[in-house]
């Protein structure tokens, strides 16, 4: 995890350096299909908002198991489309019988795999492959890995998109992001000591999948009950279980009185709020973590995601879990 910024300096050059490939793949594309697995799975919906919500074109976020066992239903989805198959390994089962399934039934799509392995099976059923080895996570718990694979998904779209503002801001927070890590784990530190055993995660729009990703870390890495909504959907049936056990994460994007409002409520339910933001907040009684500069929404996603792996692997030492090989989880899935 503190190799992240190291790995994605390297990412960044890499998808500069494959450029003209990507944007032939990506040539006259209208319509975009992620798929992936667990983590891959969660990032896939952020990739999939961030494609939605830059270009205009149909975009939607798939887990391969749901497409293995059930390929036909969704066969109007494949049509013309580009699928990105995210994957660590490149060798999870429910990716690669999924792909076999499709290919047999369909062929107006084609394939671009992002993967952080070389030589792999996904990468001989593509027709691109984007691989990164230096942001492999040994682990079994993926988290170096899972932010680059979103770093790609953001740089890709955004600079396909031409959103140059997003493509900069991305940069600079390569450039900035460990000064970030530093204060995720002060905070993590004082945070983990806590009483808490239960975390919620909130964030809206090209970050619902990182917070989905948010709450899986807190599953496996500590071993902690978790959940993830978007933050005004908080009111409608889950602010019941808040409690002064529960930690609440939220991405502030609008930072404006609703959102303020919202973590003023929750703190009335005895919960700890951690309120990340960009800039500034002021809203008192909560534990506030800002990046520093004005950011974008998307390149904000970053230092969010790193925040929620940090907490929840100092809450780790507090819980006793292993957080590199979780008991009942394996690095990739066999079927």
């Amino acid at each position: 995890m503190l190799d992240t910024f190291n790995a994605l300096g390297k990412s960044a050059a890499y998808l500069e350096e494959m450029w003209t490939k990507i944007e032939k793949f990506f040539a006259g594309k209208k319509r975009f299909v992620f798929i992936g697995c667990g983590s891959s799975y969660s990032i896939a919906k952020s990739m999939s908002a961030i494609a939605y919500m830059n270009t205009g074109f149909p975009s939607t976020a798939m887990a391969a198991g749901d497409v293995l066992l059930h390929a036909e239903r969704y066969a109007k989805c494949y049509e013309e489309a580009a699928l990105v198959c995210i994957s660590r390994s490149g060798r999870t089962s429910e990716l690669l019988m999924a792909l076999d399934t499709l290919k047999s039934r369909f062929s107006s799509f084609t394939v671009v795999s992002l993967v952080c392995a070389d030589d792999t099976p996904l990468a001989d059923k593509s027709e691109l492959v984007l691989s990164m080895p230096w942001a492999f996570d040994s682990s079994v718990c993926q988290t170096r890995c899972v932010t680059n694979f979103y770093f790609a998904g953001a740089f890709i779209f955004s600079k396909m998109a031409g959103n140059t503002a997003v493509v900069y801001d991305l940069r600079h927070v390569l450039a900035n992001g460990t000064e970030f890590m530093k204060k995720a784990e002060t905070l993590a530190d004082e945070l983990s000591a806590g009483p808490w055993t239960h975390s919620v995660v909130l964030a809206d729009a090209e970050l619902e999948g990182l917070a989905e990703e948010g709450a899986l870390v807190f599953k496996e890495v500590c071993q902690l009950p978790s959940n993830y909504y978007h933050l005004l959907d908080l009111r409608h049936g889950p602010m019941v279980l808040l409690g002064e056990k529960t930690l609440v994460l939220a991405a502030l994007g609008a930072k404006n009185k609703l959102e303020y409002d919202l973590l003023c409520d929750v703190k009335k339910k005895k919960a700890k709020v951690v309120a990340y933001s960009d800039t500034a907040v002021d809203i008192t009684d909560v534990n506030a973590i800002v990046y520093g500069s004005p950011l974008s929404q998307i390149a904000s996603g970053i230092p969010f995601i790193i925040l929620c792996q940090m907490i929840a692997y100092k809450k780790s030492k507090i819980t006793g879990a292993d957080p590199d090989k979780p008991t009942g989880l394996e690095a990739w899935i066999a079927l």
